[in-house]
């Protein structure tokens, strides 16, 4: 169900890129680079009548290229491809080794992988040089690598996997707002998940973010 989804808001896309370019309402492509620094808010895990809150916020930040459509009218489709990093950490979490003794608490963890974000916005002039845009759209993201940091040397600590526990996919929605000077934009967005991450039956957790963005125009 969730790749059903997946492809036809990616078929949606493509359909909707292809018929404005065949438009007169098609003005220009404009390509960018934008990094952001994030603060990762990772949710609790819920389940049916049980809210747990396991894991205290943390940071993490993204860099990569946008191609900025104009559709005319105001109007703009962002396509977009980044690598990201994020980073928290598990909250009154106690390891223990074979024998019963505490030997890790509260373990950070971290990710590693590559985000897709397919915004649509409108941009509002407010002088010929500075603006105010607003946005929204799916974020597609994939975590290539990501570790349970334990400093423990405990024998079977180092069989623990995050992603025997956490799904690699995610899928979220961004809001954000945004204000153009020249060829800059700072963005302040927030993203709110979609893809239950966890694996473990009758538990589901997401996660959220908000961001400050800077992207440059060529």
């Amino acid at each position: 169900m969730k790749r059903t989804i997946i492809a036809l808001l990616l078929a949606a896309v493509v359909c909707t890129t292809k018929a404005y370019c065949q438009t007169e309402d098609y003005k220009r492509v404009t390509w960018g680079v934008k990094a952001s620094v994030d603060v990762e808010l990772p949710g609790k895990w819920k389940g049916d009548d049980v809210s747990l809150t396991m894991y205290r916020p943390g940071y993490g930040f993204t860099v990569g290229g946008v191609c900025n459509i104009d559709l005319g009218g105001n109007v703009y489709l962002e396509p977009g491809v980044s690598l990201f990093y994020e980073d928290y950490s598990y909250k009154d979490l106690i390891i223990t080794d074979n024998s019963g003794d505490a030997v890790e608490t509260d373990p950070g963890l971290y990710k590693l992988g590559v985000r897709v974000p397919v915004v649509v916005g409108s941009v509002f002039g407010i002088n010929e040089r500075v603006g105010l845009c607003i946005f929204t759209g799916p974020v597609l993201s994939y975590a290539f690598a990501g570790k349970i940091d334990i400093d423990s040397k405990a024998d079977g600590l180092d069989d623990l996997d995050l992603f025997r526990g956490q799904r690699r996919f995610d899928c979220g929605w961004k809001i954000g707002a945004g204000c153009p000077i020249d060829n800059f934009m700072v963005s302040v967005e927030a993203e709110f998940g979609i893809t239950d991450l966890l694996k473990a039956k009758g538990m589901s957790f997401r996660e959220n973010r908000v961001s400050l963005g800077l992207t440059y125009y060529f």
